[in-house]
């Protein structure tokens, strides 16, 4: 039988999730893409691994786009209605959460970030 250990060593990216208000603007809509309207619900120590990296041609230009895998402690309340902020990068929650093992000791994400459109 092998026994899980967590390598505290590997959470080296101190990160922020964040989670959308309800705050409507003059329409009554809530808008994702307003900075404003999103609120610090906690930090965490996390591990941020690429997996693949792809570019898109939209209609306003080009468009990376890269996925990435978090690994981290186990922390209940993460769903994927979240965003993770990274210094100046945004991620977007693409999967619910994975608690590996079941074991409520360490958890995996699937999260995308997206580029600002570049011009033609």
């Amino acid at each position: 039988m092998t026994i899980f250990r967590i390598n505290a060593g590997k959470y080296r990216h101190v990160v922020t999730f964040q989670r959308l208000r309800n705050t409507p603007n003059d329409y009554g809509e809530i808008s994702k893409a307003i900075d404003a309207n999103w609120e610090d619900a906690f930090k965490a120590r996390v591990q941020i691994l690429p997996i693949s990296g792809k570019e898109v041609i939209a209609r306003q230009g080009e468009k990376g786009e890269i996925s990435h895998r978090i690994y981290m402690r186990y922390q209940s309340g993460i769903d994927s209605t979240m965003r993770i902020k990274f210094g100046s990068r945004i991620f977007e929650i693409i999967s619910p959460p994975i608690n590996f093992e079941e074991r409520n000791q360490e958890m995996n994400l699937l999260i995308r970030e997206l580029e600002q459109v570049k011009p033609f």
